[in-house]
Protein backbone atom coordinates (compact mmCIF):
# COMPACT_ATOMS: atom_id res chain seq x y z
CA UNK A 1 0.00 0.00 0.00
CA UNK A 2 1.42 3.65 -1.25
CA UNK A 3 0.72 6.53 0.82
CA UNK A 4 1.46 10.20 -0.11
CA UNK A 5 5.35 11.46 0.70
CA UNK A 6 6.99 14.62 0.45
CA UNK A 7 11.19 14.22 -0.34
CA UNK A 8 13.57 16.69 -0.45
CA UNK A 9 14.60 18.01 -3.52
CA UNK A 10 16.96 16.44 -5.49
CA UNK A 11 20.72 16.49 -4.83
CA UNK A 12 23.14 18.69 -7.53
CA UNK A 13 26.77 18.69 -7.59
CA UNK A 14 26.26 21.75 -9.93
CA UNK A 15 28.07 24.44 -7.89
CA UNK A 16 26.52 26.94 -10.09
CA UNK A 17 23.04 25.18 -8.86
CA UNK A 18 24.02 24.62 -5.49
CA UNK A 19 22.56 28.57 -4.33
CA UNK A 20 19.44 28.13 -6.11
CA UNK A 21 18.70 24.49 -4.63
CA UNK A 22 19.59 25.68 -1.20
CA UNK A 23 17.43 28.83 -1.70
CA UNK A 24 14.06 26.44 -2.68
CA UNK A 25 14.96 23.73 0.05
CA UNK A 26 15.24 25.78 2.99
CA UNK A 27 12.36 25.37 5.16
CA UNK A 28 12.54 28.21 8.84
CA UNK A 29 11.24 26.92 11.58
CA UNK A 30 10.53 30.38 13.35
CA UNK A 31 8.52 30.29 17.13
CA UNK A 32 5.00 30.28 16.04
CA UNK A 33 5.88 27.82 13.36
CA UNK A 34 6.75 25.70 16.29
CA UNK A 35 4.30 27.23 18.76
CA UNK A 36 1.85 25.67 15.91
CA UNK A 37 3.21 22.28 15.77
CA UNK A 38 2.99 21.78 19.45
CA UNK A 39 -0.64 23.15 19.44
CA UNK A 40 -1.22 20.02 16.45
CA UNK A 41 1.03 17.47 18.89
CA UNK A 42 -1.94 18.68 22.14
CA UNK A 43 -4.52 17.67 19.83
CA UNK A 44 -3.28 14.14 19.33
CA UNK A 45 -2.51 13.53 22.79
CA UNK A 46 -5.54 14.93 24.34
CA UNK A 47 -7.85 12.82 21.87
CA UNK A 48 -5.78 9.70 23.30
CA UNK A 49 -6.66 10.97 26.47
CA UNK A 50 -10.15 11.46 25.94
CA UNK A 51 -10.91 9.16 24.45
CA UNK A 52 -12.74 11.48 21.48
CA UNK A 53 -11.51 12.87 18.27
CA UNK A 54 -9.96 16.57 19.75
CA UNK A 55 -10.12 18.06 15.93
CA UNK A 56 -8.57 21.44 15.12
CA UNK A 57 -8.64 24.30 12.14
CA UNK A 58 -5.91 26.32 10.84
CA UNK A 59 -6.56 29.44 8.68
CA UNK A 60 -4.70 32.14 7.20
CA UNK A 61 -4.31 33.84 4.30
CA UNK A 62 -2.91 32.90 0.87
CA UNK A 63 1.07 31.99 1.30
CA UNK A 64 1.03 32.62 4.92
CA UNK A 65 3.01 28.84 5.11
CA UNK A 66 -0.44 26.72 6.01
CA UNK A 67 0.61 24.05 3.78
CA UNK A 68 4.11 24.09 4.61
CA UNK A 69 3.18 23.92 8.41
CA UNK A 70 1.22 20.81 7.74
CA UNK A 71 2.97 18.84 5.50
CA UNK A 72 6.19 19.12 7.60
CA UNK A 73 4.75 17.80 10.76
CA UNK A 74 3.04 15.04 8.70
CA UNK A 75 6.66 14.56 6.80
CA UNK A 76 8.03 13.81 10.59
CA UNK A 77 6.33 11.12 11.11
CA UNK A 78 6.14 9.24 7.80
CA UNK A 79 4.12 6.11 7.17
CA UNK A 80 6.12 2.57 7.60
CA UNK A 81 5.70 -0.92 6.65
CA UNK A 82 5.22 -3.34 9.24
CA UNK A 83 4.93 -7.31 8.77
CA UNK A 84 0.98 -6.83 9.60
CA UNK A 85 0.96 -4.11 6.65
CA UNK A 86 1.63 -0.11 6.56
CA UNK A 87 1.11 2.35 9.34
CA UNK A 88 0.51 5.64 8.82
CA UNK A 89 0.49 8.09 12.14
CA UNK A 90 -0.09 11.36 9.92
CA UNK A 91 -2.56 11.13 6.69
CA UNK A 92 -2.20 13.97 4.30
CA UNK A 93 -4.51 14.64 1.99
CA UNK A 94 -5.55 18.07 -0.26
CA UNK A 95 -8.89 18.16 -0.54
CA UNK A 96 -9.80 17.52 -4.22
CA UNK A 97 -12.12 20.60 -5.84
CA UNK A 98 -14.90 20.14 -7.16
CA UNK A 99 -15.38 18.23 -4.28
CA UNK A 100 -18.01 15.71 -3.64
CA UNK A 101 -18.37 12.51 -1.04
CA UNK A 102 -17.89 10.30 -3.07
CA UNK A 103 -14.94 11.80 -5.06
CA UNK A 104 -13.84 12.92 -1.37
CA UNK A 105 -14.22 9.27 -0.09
CA UNK A 106 -12.23 7.87 -3.40
CA UNK A 107 -9.22 10.46 -3.00
CA UNK A 108 -8.90 9.03 1.09
CA UNK A 109 -8.74 5.74 -0.18
CA UNK A 110 -6.30 6.20 -3.21
CA UNK A 111 -3.94 7.81 -1.09
CA UNK A 112 -4.29 5.14 1.57
CA UNK A 113 -3.77 2.57 -1.37
CA UNK A 114 -6.59 1.07 -1.78
CA UNK A 115 -6.60 -0.28 -5.20
CA UNK A 116 -9.76 -0.19 -5.29
CA UNK A 117 -10.40 3.08 -4.35
CA UNK A 118 -12.80 4.23 -7.42
CA UNK A 119 -15.08 1.36 -7.46
CA UNK A 120 -17.68 0.47 -5.33
CA UNK A 121 -21.38 1.94 -3.88
CA UNK A 122 -20.69 5.05 -1.03
CA UNK A 123 -21.56 2.50 1.65
CA UNK A 124 -18.86 -0.29 0.51
CA UNK A 125 -16.10 2.90 0.36
CA UNK A 126 -17.21 4.20 3.94
CA UNK A 127 -16.57 1.04 5.20
CA UNK A 128 -13.17 0.31 3.61
CA UNK A 129 -11.97 3.95 4.61
CA UNK A 130 -12.98 3.30 8.01
CA UNK A 131 -11.45 -0.15 7.95
CA UNK A 132 -7.96 1.36 6.46
CA UNK A 133 -7.84 4.53 8.51
CA UNK A 134 -8.08 1.77 11.26
CA UNK A 135 -5.43 -0.71 10.48
CA UNK A 136 -3.32 2.00 9.02
CA UNK A 137 -3.30 3.13 12.95
CA UNK A 138 -3.83 6.45 11.48
CA UNK A 139 -3.63 8.98 14.38
CA UNK A 140 -4.13 11.90 12.24
CA UNK A 141 -5.90 13.52 9.55
CA UNK A 142 -4.84 16.62 7.60
CA UNK A 143 -7.52 18.12 4.88
CA UNK A 144 -5.65 20.43 3.64
CA UNK A 145 -7.41 23.66 1.35
CA UNK A 146 -10.52 22.50 3.20
CA UNK A 147 -12.40 25.77 1.57
CA UNK A 148 -12.80 23.80 -1.55
CA UNK A 149 -16.33 22.62 0.59
CA UNK A 150 -17.53 26.01 -0.64
CA UNK A 151 -19.14 25.74 -4.02
CA UNK A 152 -16.87 28.34 -6.28
CA UNK A 153 -20.00 29.30 -8.86
CA UNK A 154 -22.66 29.01 -5.97
CA UNK A 155 -20.75 30.50 -3.33
CA UNK A 156 -22.91 27.65 -0.72
CA UNK A 157 -21.26 25.62 1.96
CA UNK A 158 -21.71 21.71 0.44
CA UNK A 159 -23.55 20.23 3.26
CA UNK A 160 -23.60 16.75 2.18
CA UNK A 161 -19.72 16.66 2.14
CA UNK A 162 -19.61 18.65 5.49
CA UNK A 163 -22.27 15.99 6.98
CA UNK A 164 -20.08 12.66 5.87
CA UNK A 165 -17.34 14.04 7.71
CA UNK A 166 -19.17 14.95 10.26
CA UNK A 167 -19.83 10.90 10.41
CA UNK A 168 -16.22 9.93 9.41
CA UNK A 169 -14.93 11.63 12.58
CA UNK A 170 -16.89 9.98 14.86
CA UNK A 171 -16.80 6.47 13.22
CA UNK A 172 -12.95 6.31 12.96
CA UNK A 173 -12.76 8.14 16.46
CA UNK A 174 -9.39 9.96 14.76
CA UNK A 175 -9.04 13.55 14.58
CA UNK A 176 -8.78 15.67 12.17
CA UNK A 177 -6.80 18.78 11.00
CA UNK A 178 -8.88 20.92 8.22
CA UNK A 179 -6.80 24.02 6.88
CA UNK A 180 -7.99 26.57 4.84
CA UNK A 181 -8.10 30.11 3.81
CA UNK A 182 -8.85 32.43 6.50
CA UNK A 183 -13.12 32.70 6.90
CA UNK A 184 -13.76 30.19 5.29
CA UNK A 185 -13.11 27.50 7.37
CA UNK A 186 -15.11 28.89 10.26
CA UNK A 187 -17.82 29.70 7.59
CA UNK A 188 -18.21 25.77 6.83
CA UNK A 189 -18.53 24.60 10.16
CA UNK A 190 -20.87 27.68 11.34
CA UNK A 191 -23.30 25.95 8.76
CA UNK A 192 -23.28 22.84 10.31
CA UNK A 193 -23.36 23.00 13.95
CA UNK A 194 -22.42 19.41 14.82
CA UNK A 195 -19.03 19.49 12.62
CA UNK A 196 -18.15 22.70 14.28
CA UNK A 197 -18.36 20.64 18.31
CA UNK A 198 -16.33 18.57 16.92
CA UNK A 199 -13.41 21.33 16.09
CA UNK A 200 -13.21 23.26 19.48
CA UNK A 201 -9.34 24.35 18.77
CA UNK A 202 -9.40 26.82 16.27
CA UNK A 203 -6.41 28.58 15.29
CA UNK A 204 -4.76 31.07 12.53
CA UNK A 205 -1.26 31.68 10.96
CA UNK A 206 -0.63 35.49 10.21
CA UNK A 207 1.83 37.31 8.32
CA UNK A 208 4.68 38.90 9.96
CA UNK A 209 3.80 42.37 11.29
CA UNK A 210 5.39 45.64 11.72
CA UNK A 211 5.12 48.03 13.98
CA UNK A 212 6.89 50.44 15.45
CA UNK A 213 5.49 50.53 18.95
CA UNK A 214 5.57 46.92 19.39
CA UNK A 215 9.19 45.88 18.90
CA UNK A 216 9.06 42.06 19.21
CA UNK A 217 7.16 42.49 16.00
CA UNK A 218 10.39 43.80 14.13
CA UNK A 219 12.71 40.93 15.79
CA UNK A 220 10.76 38.13 14.36
CA UNK A 221 10.87 39.61 11.26
CA UNK A 222 14.10 39.91 11.59
CA UNK A 223 15.26 36.77 12.67
CA UNK A 224 12.85 35.12 10.01
CA UNK A 225 14.56 36.91 7.43
CA UNK A 226 18.16 36.56 8.87
CA UNK A 227 18.08 32.83 8.96
CA UNK A 228 16.69 33.07 5.46
CA UNK A 229 19.51 34.38 4.45
CA UNK A 230 21.62 32.30 6.33
CA UNK A 231 20.01 29.52 4.54
CA UNK A 232 19.73 30.20 1.14
CA UNK A 233 23.61 30.94 1.22
CA UNK A 234 23.96 34.39 0.11
CA UNK A 235 24.14 37.13 1.70
CA UNK A 236 21.53 40.47 1.32
CA UNK A 237 23.26 43.78 0.26
CA UNK A 238 24.74 45.75 2.57
CA UNK A 239 24.35 49.26 0.53
CA UNK A 240 21.76 50.77 3.03
CA UNK A 241 21.37 50.51 6.81
CA UNK A 242 19.94 47.01 7.79
CA UNK A 243 16.77 48.19 9.33
CA UNK A 244 16.05 50.22 6.05
CA UNK A 245 16.77 47.19 4.12
CA UNK A 246 14.07 44.78 6.36
CA UNK A 247 11.59 47.70 5.73
CA UNK A 248 11.76 47.48 2.30
CA UNK A 249 11.52 43.53 2.30
CA UNK A 250 8.32 43.57 4.32
CA UNK A 251 7.16 46.34 1.95
CA UNK A 252 7.27 44.58 -0.33
CA UNK A 253 5.68 40.95 0.64
CA UNK A 254 3.43 42.28 3.40
CA UNK A 255 4.92 40.21 5.48
CA UNK A 256 3.30 36.80 4.12
CA UNK A 257 6.40 34.00 4.30
CA UNK A 258 5.54 32.83 1.00
CA UNK A 259 6.42 36.04 -0.72
CA UNK A 260 9.86 36.76 1.58
CA UNK A 261 10.72 33.00 0.31
CA UNK A 262 9.65 33.71 -3.88
CA UNK A 263 11.37 37.07 -3.07
CA UNK A 264 14.33 35.54 -2.28
CA UNK A 265 14.70 32.18 -4.27
CA UNK A 266 14.38 34.31 -7.45
CA UNK A 267 16.80 36.58 -6.32
CA UNK A 268 19.17 33.95 -5.38
CA UNK A 269 18.79 33.16 -9.08
CA UNK A 270 18.94 36.11 -11.08
CA UNK A 271 22.45 37.01 -8.75
CA UNK A 272 23.65 33.77 -10.39
CA UNK A 273 22.78 34.62 -13.66
CA UNK A 274 24.42 37.93 -13.24
CA UNK A 275 27.57 36.57 -11.23
CA UNK A 276 27.08 37.98 -8.39
CA UNK A 277 27.45 37.06 -4.74
CA UNK A 278 25.23 38.78 -2.76
CA UNK A 279 21.50 40.12 -3.53
CA UNK A 280 21.78 43.64 -4.22
CA UNK A 281 19.35 46.23 -4.38
CA UNK A 282 19.27 46.07 -8.06
CA UNK A 283 18.70 42.24 -7.93
CA UNK A 284 15.77 42.66 -5.36
CA UNK A 285 14.32 45.13 -7.32
CA UNK A 286 14.40 42.92 -10.42
CA UNK A 287 12.83 39.52 -8.45
CA UNK A 288 10.24 42.35 -7.22
CA UNK A 289 9.32 43.00 -10.62
CA UNK A 290 9.27 39.82 -12.42
CA UNK A 291 7.57 37.77 -9.08
CA UNK A 292 5.61 40.17 -6.81
CA UNK A 293 4.49 43.32 -8.77
CA UNK A 294 1.53 41.42 -10.28
CA UNK A 295 0.50 39.68 -7.36
CA UNK A 296 1.21 42.38 -4.40
CA UNK A 297 0.47 45.55 -6.71
CA UNK A 298 2.02 48.08 -5.19
CA UNK A 299 5.92 49.93 -6.18
CA UNK A 300 8.58 48.99 -6.14
CA UNK A 301 9.89 49.51 -2.69
CA UNK A 302 13.94 48.54 -3.80
CA UNK A 303 13.64 51.28 -6.35
CA UNK A 304 12.52 54.00 -3.93
CA UNK A 305 14.93 57.21 -2.12
CA UNK A 306 16.09 56.56 1.45
CA UNK A 307 12.90 56.31 3.33
CA UNK A 308 13.50 58.75 6.42
CA UNK A 309 10.59 58.00 8.54
CA UNK A 310 12.26 55.10 9.72
CA UNK A 311 13.83 57.10 12.14
CA UNK A 312 11.32 56.59 14.02
CA UNK A 313 11.56 53.11 14.88
CA UNK A 314 12.40 53.34 18.45
CA UNK A 315 16.27 52.53 19.02
CA UNK A 316 15.48 49.18 20.49
CA UNK A 317 13.56 47.95 17.59
CA UNK A 318 16.42 49.20 15.21
CA UNK A 319 19.14 47.31 17.27
CA UNK A 320 17.16 44.14 16.48
CA UNK A 321 17.08 45.01 13.60
CA UNK A 322 20.54 45.37 13.10
CA UNK A 323 21.85 41.47 14.12
CA UNK A 324 21.50 38.16 13.32
CA UNK A 325 19.35 37.24 16.28
CA UNK A 326 21.11 34.14 17.07
CA UNK A 327 20.61 34.60 20.91
CA UNK A 328 16.90 34.26 20.49
CA UNK A 329 16.79 32.17 17.49
CA UNK A 330 18.91 29.12 17.87
CA UNK A 331 19.59 25.70 15.14
CA UNK A 332 16.64 24.22 16.67
CA UNK A 333 14.77 26.24 14.84
CA UNK A 334 15.83 25.77 11.37
CA UNK A 335 14.78 22.77 9.63
CA UNK A 336 15.99 21.97 6.32
CA UNK A 337 13.57 20.35 3.83
CA UNK A 338 14.59 16.52 3.98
Amino acid sequence: MTCQTYSAKEKTTDPFAAPVVRANAALIRYPRFNKLHNAIRLCQNLSQVAGEPQCMVLEGAAGVGKSTLVKSYAEALPRYETSSGSRVSIFYLETPSPVTVKGMAAKLLDTLGDPAAHHGTLWSMNARLIHFIRACEVRLVILDDFHHLIDKETNRVLHNVSDWLKVLIKETNVPFLVVGVVDTVRRILDANAQLSRLFAIRETLHPFHWDSQRPETIKEFAGFVAFAESKIGMPLTAEIERQDLLYRLYDATGGVVGNVMNLLRYSVAVAQQQGHDQLSLNILATAFDMRLAEHVRKKNPFTAPERPNLCAVPATAADVCCQDNQQTWTTADVLTTR
